[in-house]
């Protein structure tokens, strides 16, 4: 009986190991940087006004949790990962533009290799082909 239950303690641990060293290293990966806003943008939830911010990041884990500071203060940002095997890219913000509003699409953060996906509110057809095509535009941001 002595020797079942070590052998299943053995079991158990080398599950352990194998789970603890096949975790994805991203987790552990933190980012700050700074980018500039030239409008105001809406980032999931929050309504950011013009100005320059910093960011960061301090796991990549998902969900990721991006903690910005700007002109009102701070404000936190949630997204899952889209994508961690970009490669020769450089970090920046994508913005959509449509009927008069900015939204943050994805956040770019090349060292890291990672590509943020945001939510951004779908606008019914008919407004869109009644007020024109959506445009897109590249912010660059400064990793630290």
């Amino acid at each position: 009986m002595k020797s079942f239950q070590n052998r299943m303690l053995t079991i158990a641990a080398v599950a352990l190991a194998a789970i603890s060293a096949s975790a994805p290293r991203a987790s552990a990966q933190a980012a700050t940087g700074s980018f500039t806003l030239p409008n105001e943008v809406r980032w999931q939830a929050s309504t950011l006004p013009a100005g320059d911010y910093t960011f960061r990041m301090d796991s990549a884990a998902s969900p990721v949790r991006i903690t910005l500071h700007g002109p009102n203060g701070y404000e936190f940002v949630f997204a899952m990962v889209a994508d961690n095997n970009v490669s020769g890219e450089r970090s920046s913000l994508t913005i959509e533009h449509r009927e008069g509003s900015a939204f943050v699409r994805e956040l770019r953060i090349a060292p890291l290799g990672l590509r943020l996906k945001y939510h951004i509110p779908k606008a019914p057809k008919e407004a869109e082909l009644a007020r024109g095509p959506v445009t897109i535009e590249e912010i660059l941001v400064a990793m630290k």
